[in-house]
């Protein structure tokens, strides 16, 4: 019964990663407004290859959570939760850095 619960849990911690690189796509394609007042895209900075990558993310991420989805299904469970939590961990850490640094500044900045 633990395992459903981490599953899950690394499911969505994954899915919140999925939407945030999709929000971020999203962003990078749009433009802003030069000095000049010319429209300049967001990713014009950017190489090829890290266009590439950022365009990779989310589809290897869908394919990685479906992969053990499938594994949970052939009743691979233990195998499955590793899979799922190899992404969801780091971003897990992030999460609680950053939440942790947050809540200090909040009650002890000034």
């Amino acid at each position: 019964m633990k395992l459903n619960w981490l599953f899950y849990l690394g499911v969505g911690i994954n899915i919140i990663t999925i939407l945030f690189t999709i929000y971020d796509l999203q962003m990078m394609t749009s433009s802003v407004q030069g000095m000049g007042g010319e429209s300049i895209p967001m990713d014009s900075g950017m190489p090829t290859y890290e266009k590439l990558m950022s365009w990779a993310i989310p589809p290897c991420l869908i394919a990685w959570v479906g992969a053990s989805f499938w594994l949970r299904s052939k009743g691979k469970i233990l195998i499955s939760n590793i899979l799922v939590w190899i992404p969801a961990l780091p971003t897990l850490a992030v999460i609680v850095f950053f939440g942790g640094l947050m809540l200090l500044f909040i009650l002890f900045g000034k």
